[in-house]
């Protein structure tokens, strides 16, 4: 099987979201300026989302032009959330 993975390969994944999953709540914790802790969240979110579609989804074996039509449209959301942020900071910061 040429897309098939170890359970040592599966283990790695394991320990690495968790790792990310701590920090994320870690993150929470630290009393970071909202800002700050909302895009530091939203990266790790993202990464994680990265990690899991090139391993679970064996995007990592796939050509550029396959990652680019899955990777693309995953920014979308993102930046969406980015710009609710923004606005919600703006009308909190006026109001």
């Amino acid at each position: 099987m040429s897309g098939a993975h170890s359970k040592k390969q599966y283990l790695v994944m394991f320990v690495v979201l968790t790792v990310l999953t701590a920090i994320e709540v870690g993150v929470k914790y630290l009393g970071l300026p909202r800002g700050i802790m909302i895009g530091a969240l939203i990266s790790l979110a993202l990464g994680k989302a990265a990690l899991v579609a090139l391993f679970f989804m064996h995007l990592k074996n796939e050509t550029r032009s396959l990652k680019m039509v899955v990777g693309l449209p995953m920014c979308f959301p993102a930046l969406y959330a980015v710009v609710l942020i923004i606005e919600s900071i703006a009308r909190s910061a006026f109001t």
